[in-house]
């Protein structure tokens, strides 16, 4: 009884000898109610009308009907008139154990611990995600997404979907549109001084991918890589996801100690860093550092990846250059991300690189996923051009200058327990414990936040090895919430201090 070609269905009963006096119908409805308990089948899924799978599983469809008939029976399916056959909302089994008639025959799920590559128990350290990041207070690095234009996004989305020709539906460039490459090239040059032409753009989809694309095409597995600690976990792994070994450089009031590198990896290949405002402390790197990282870089044939993930946005005092413009010898690659700035789900960030290494980048990027999505790129590309980001910016600029505001206002309540650090810029500020929280375990701290709905992150999370602390972020924390978060916050510190 050969199945269909065609069949869209996953129960195939095709498999199963006969057993002595088992008819079709009733091979068919077990193979069913193992579906529907497994899960594969889940609650409300609906099936296909009979006629269709009689034809997919080369069977009569008296046969079929029959099954399903007693599956309605016994409260799997429900019929509904004009609608079709669609598993219960209620399973009469559903705290019994997915049903196996014929174990010797029905394969069962192998969760037996499987071998990993090396590089995959390293990743260990930083899991992958299975939900999306909460959009509470005070979830950091997180974009608020009621100031975004979405009306306009939208208009300019299905105009770009409607133009004529293939240059979305097609393969694209892999360093990306150059309509995209010309408008951030101009953007970066007005906003951080960048010194660059369109050529020099590489577009990517995350901060993670630049610094992984750039492990690859500047360094060698068992090269050593400058890392900010505390720093951002992903750049860190993508690193390590390269092959590169990490070496942590701790950072102080005047960012990555310079000096503390040179002593423990000086033939480091790479070193990555947010120097306008480091991730997650808040400083900025020094002028006197920055020469002297730029000046190792161009002895030591290194190279420097500046992750300016938040350096559009600043409140008090001057705006600070790019590292980038201060580099004259092609040893900074510049990254840029409007994940941040526009909102998390866009995927579309940058890698400005020093002309003799366009190629090798361009290379990299094929190889990684042969290129970012064409269509958001041209939509993105239009909302630059046509001034919607230079408006967006100053509009989130002020609204998260408020935010800032208004968070440290009422943090004042945390003050017996956190001292905070700089908070002039970006959309986040760290804290670390004072003397009075000295002892407390600030993952247990965060979760017990996660608990009562409010989101901030261990410092400990970034590598922080010494006081633990918190970081907030203020900028998607709508004002009317921020007390209450503020007041919940205390009231964990006060209880895990405590009971410690």
């Amino acid at each position: 009884m050969a199945k269909h070609a065609g069949s869209v269905f996953s129960v195939d009963v095709t498999g199963l000898e006969p057993e002595a006096g088992q008819p079709a119908y009733a091979r068919i409805g077990e193979r069913i109610r193992a579906a529907i308990l497994s899960g594969a089948l889940p609650p409300e899924a609906r099936l296909p009308s009979a006629r269709t799978l009689a034809h997919d599983l080369g069977v009569a469809r008296n046969t079929v009907d029959w099954a399903l008939d007693q599956l309605v029976a016994d409260g799997y399916i429900v019929r509904r008139r004009g609608a079709g056959s669609f598993v219960a909302a209620r399973l009469p089994e559903r705290d019994a154990p997915p049903l196996r008639p014929d174990s010797s025959r029905v394969a069962l799920p192998d969760t037996a611990p499987r071998r990993l590559s090396r590089r995959a128990e390293a990743l260990r350290a930083y899991p992958g995600h299975y939900a999306p990041a909460a959009a509470t207070p005070f979830t950091p690095s997180l974009p608020p997404t009621d100031l975004f234009p979405r009306q306009t996004w939208n208009r300019l989305l299905q105009r770009e979907a409607a133009r004529s020709g293939d240059d979305y539906w097609h393969y694209g460039a892999s360093n990306g549109l150059p309509a995209l490459r010309r408008a951030i090239a101009a953007h970066a040059s007005a906003m951080r001084a960048v010194r660059c032409s369109a050529e020099q753009v590489i577009v990517v989809t995350s901060t993670q991918q630049a610094v992984e694309l750039a492990a690859k095409a500047l360094a060698d597995p068992g090269d050593r890589a400058w890392c900010e600690s505390p720093g951002y976990p992903p750049a860190r792994h993508g690193l390590r996801s390269a092959g590169l070994d990490i070496v942590d450089v701790r950072i102080d009031d005047e960012g990555l100690d310079v000096a503390a590198g040179l002593v423990a990896a000086p033939d480091a290949r790479l070193a990555y860093l947010t120097p306008a405002h480091q991730y997650p402390l808040g400083v900025e790197l020094s002028l006197s550092r920055r020469r002297a990282l730029l000046d190792w870089a161009h002895e030591r044939d290194a190279y420097v990846l500046e992750d300016d993930y938040d350096g559009d946005y600043r409140y008090e005092g001057r705006p600070i250059a790019s590292l980038q413009a201060m580099d004259e010898r092609g040893r900074v690659v510049y990254i840029g991300s409007f994940n941040k700035i526009l909102f998390p789900a866009l995927r579309i960030a940058y890698a400005i690189v020093p002309e003799p290494l366009i190629d090798a980048f361009v290379d990299a990027k094929h190889i990684a996923d042969g290129h970012t999505a064409l269509l958001m790129q041209g939509v993105l590309a239009a909302f630059i051009e046509e001034g919607h980001l230079g408006r967006h910016l100053r509009k989130t600029r002020a609204a998260h200058d408020q935010r800032r505001l208004a968070f440290l206002e009422h943090a004042q309540v945390l003050r017996p327990w956190l001292d905070f650090g700089p908070a002039v810029a970006g959309m986040h500020v760290a804290a670390r414990f004072t003397d009075a929280a000295a002892g407390l375990d600030d993952r247990a701290v965060s979760a017990a936040c996660a608990e009562a709905g409010i989101v901030v992150h261990p410092l400990s999370k970034y590598g922080e090895s010494g006081r633990g602390g918190l970081v907030f972020g203020f900028a998607s924390a709508l004002p009317h919430r921020v007390q209450g978060g503020c007041e919940v916050v205390r009231k964990v510190l006060a209880g895990c201090r405590s009971r410690a």
